[in-house]
């Protein structure tokens, strides 16, 4: 008598593995049959597993087949070899012991989680699936037919070899890639009239790494922040945890609004294109800034999220750029031209700073990938850099020429409305009885993908008949009509208010 008979019912039914319509190779179809075997007991009280023999014969599959599988097995601890005795499952699990683990009380989080600072803000509204709809109006995720795939994958695969393989591959302990900190040195800084010296930069996962790094080595409970209303939420949420009290600055057409009577430590600015409405700090307010820094003792943050993109004129001057600038902290990205998904941005601040913000990123996660900085650092240096974004700020131009005319032309407005030249995105402002956070969700319902403005405002304050119009992911040719849809149904929430209130 076979030593496996109590097998035969179950590879009977084998072709649910087998012979199903996968592309899964025939050794891990064989593997999961086996692993199914385990999960139903078959092979508890220490009864050996069958042979390469016996389940190649009733399989109908090779004993190389047969073998693979159990090799994965034993690599996994699944399966163990004993010697002149066969196979044996290392750990048996059958279901019903799966189902008393899973039956046990469920663990209350709520004990062991550590309490944070309660944040009354709302949060960042991410679109990972924006491409799903027809007319995305945000400024968070690339336009994918600009992203410059060919010299991105040759400065990719050129970071793999010869010299460039020890950087793309090493542990960097705490030290960035000094081909990237030279390329930011001298190929992308000078533009901002920004110099540096490669102790004066570090390379982070992003604005909002450097941002949490700022709070945790500057901040903290007792300063005040003096933080732009309407505002960067993200930004709002992480000096808000710090401890930090963030006091509101108001901005109007000449960006923030403070003067010697606003009580702050610190500030925190986007002041090439505010975000969200776009505006440009003025240079008189600029210098009073560094002017009530030194007065203070204190510093500012200046987000440079998306300086690249100016579409007339010269260009006004960093922050850091002017006079005596050491308590400038200044954060650039490549997330607006190249991609948020790589994740690379960099800090330029004062010899000491850097060096506290290198130590505490030691501790959190080393170093970014040195693969991604390796390539970003041929990238640049290759001269594709600045070819794609004289391109990609073409694209740009024309897609807020024609937004920006689409507005004027299909939204309701209380007169026709000039928009900043530059950035990524629009802000909008309708008429008074316009509720942009229903004309958002009516939006979504017809493919549009826009922001409610009143978002960005601290609680309580702001207006509710705003709209941030990205318009830096979505295809030119989509601009007009989605702009022309979206107005269409502003114009019926309109009709349907004032027809109630009249």
């Amino acid at each position: 008598m076979r030593s496996h008979e109590n097998l035969d019912d179950f590879l009977a039914g084998r072709s649910a593995y087998l012979d199903a319509d996968t592309t899964m190779p025939m050794y891990r179809r064989v593997r999961a049959m086996i692993e199914d075997l385990l999960a139903r007991g078959v092979f508890d009280g220490g009864r050996p597993m069958p042979s390469t023999r016996y389940l190649s014969q009733e399989l109908g599959v090779s004993r190389n087949t047969v073998a693979a599988a159990y090799d994965e097995l034993i690599a996994l601890g699944v399966i163990e070899s004993r010697p002149r005795s066969g196979l044996y499952a290392a750990t048996p699990l059958t279901r019903a012991a799966a189902e008393s683990v899973s039956s046990a009380e469920p663990v209350d989080w709520s004990t062991l989680l550590r309490p944070r600072e309660s944040v009354e803000f709302t949060r960042t509204l991410g679109h990972p699936d924006a491409f799903d709809y027809p007319y995305p109006f945000i400024s968070s995720q690339p336009e994918l037919r600009s992203f410059p795939v060919r010299g991105w994958l040759r400065a990719a695969s050129e970071a793999m070899t010869g010299p460039h393989l020890r950087y793309s591959v090493r542990d960097a302990v705490d030290q960035d890639d000094p081909l990237l900190v030279e390329a930011l040195r001298k190929e992308i800084l000078p533009s901002r009239g920004i110099e540096a010296s490669s102790d004066e930069i570090l390379v982070t996962s992003g604005t909002q790494q450097g941002l949490s790094l700022i709070a945790d080595v500057l901040l903290g409970s007792g300063k005040i922040m003096g933080f732009e209303n309407p505002g960067y939420l993200d930004a709002m949420h992480i000096f808000k945890r710090s401890g930090v009290e963030l006091s509101p600055v108001p901005v109007d057409g000449r960006g923030a609004v403070f003067d010697r009577s606003t009580v702050f430590d610190a500030m925190y600015l986007t002041p090439s294109h505010h975000h969200p409405t776009n505006v440009t700090l003025s240079l008189p307010r600029r210098k009073l800034l560094l002017e009530l820094l030194e007065e203070r003792n204190g510093f500012v943050i200046e987000d440079d999220y998306d300086s690249e993109f100016r579409f007339r004129g010269r260009p006004t001057p960093s922050l850091k750029s002017i006079g005596d600038n050491r308590r400038v902290i200044y954060l650039g990205s490549f997330s607006k031209f190249l991609s948020a998904g790589l994740r690379i941005g960099y800090i330029v601040a004062d010899a000491p700073v850097i060096a506290a913000l290198r130590a505490e990123r030691h501790h959190r996660t080393k170093h970014l990938p040195g693969h991604i900085q390796r390539s970003l650092a041929l990238f640049i240096t290759s001269g594709d850099y600045h070819k794609v974004l004289r391109s990609h700020r073409r694209r740009l131009k024309q897609n807020w020429e024609i937004i920006t005319e689409s507005i004027n032309t299909y939204m309701p407005r209380v007169e026709a409305s000039s928009f900043p030249p530059g950035g990524v995105s629009v802000w909008y402002t309708g008429p008074e009885d316009l509720d942009a956070a229903e004309l958002t969700e009516r939006a979504a319902k017809q493919g549009i993908l826009v922001a409610d403005g009143s978002r960005y405002f601290f609680p309580g304050t702001g207006s509710h008949n705003c709209l941030r119009l990205g318009f830096g992911s979505i295809a030119q040719q989509s601009i007009e009509p989605g702009i022309a849809l979206l107005g269409g149904i502003a114009h019926r929430m309109l009709d349907e208010t004032r027809r109630i209130s009249g």
